[in-house]
């Protein structure tokens, strides 16, 4: 079991978090190819001083247990930034999922996750769902998927006030590169489109790139973008955040 203490970001973007409705599970997977248990936790802390004196913090943990047929994951992450007197970021998100082995690369599995994002003006977000996942290239340096789900989606949003209660698909593709660990490079795409109305979707893309510096010390750098067809009032459409850190292991 490996035990990521500290995640140090260094970033133009040091602490934007911005996940939206659409939170990618496929980058969450520990790659370990034993059976068993599995975890580790990202944590950063940050404090800049301009016209007010900014502090920053987050939290990621992951844990994970996989045996010959199931496998369980269980995701938190949260974030926040801010003065005494104003919140500029304040997010959150808890996710659990299981999946079996129906036959060879072909899983099924469900997930429930609940969330909030102050900036996507979402008060809770929860939901609820089951789907396929297939594994499509299996080598020693390269590795991808396909899924396909539905889910059930309960969120309140504020400013002003409003509830929804959707029915929504899921599909995504996945990959992880990781040639002779010369580097890593991962990546999902997401397309979530409203079962009862297909002009308004949900699409993401992120991807991840790490190099190693030291036997135990990678540098990282991600880079996320989401558009949402039908945002609520006041949230852009297009959604992009970027950030490069420091991962230590041992």
């Amino acid at each position: 079991m490996k035990l990521v203490a500290f995640f140090i970001v260094l970033s133009w973007n040091a602490f934007n978090r911005t996940y939206g409705q659409i939170v990618n599970i496929e980058n969450k997977h520990i790659v370990n190819d034993t059976t068993g248990w599995a975890g580790n936790v990202d944590g950063s802390f940050s404090v800049v001083q301009n016209k007010l004196m900014l502090f920053g913090t987050s939290f990621r943990s992951r844990m994970q247990y996989k045996a010959k047929n199931d496998f369980v994951l269980w995701i938190n992450d949260f974030a926040y930034t801010g003065s005494k007197q104003v919140v500029y970021n304040n997010t959150g998100m808890s996710h659990l999922r299981y999946a079996h082995r129906i036959y060879k690369g072909l899983k099924w599995e469900s997930f429930t996750q609940v969330q909030y994002n102050q900036i996507l003006s979402q008060r809770l977000r929860a939901i609820i769902g089951t789907g396929l996942r297939l594994k499509t290239i299996e080598n020693k340096n390269l590795k991808s998927f396909v899924g396909i789900s539905t889910f059930y989606e309960y969120e309140v949003l504020s400013n002003p006030t409003i509830f929804h209660n959707d029915l929504r698909g899921s599909s995504y593709l996945s990959w992880f590169v990781n040639p002779e660990n010369k580097f890593s490079f991962s990546g999902t795409l997401y397309y979530q489109p409203l079962w009862m109305n297909f002009k308004d979707y949900r699409i993401m893309l992120q991807t991840s790139i790490s190099f190693p510096l030291f036997k135990k010390l990678d540098l990282k750098f991600e880079t996320n973008v989401q558009y949402d067809a039908k945002p609520p009032a006041d949230v852009l459409n297009l959604i992009f955040s970027s950030s490069f850190g420091l991962s230590y292991k041992f």
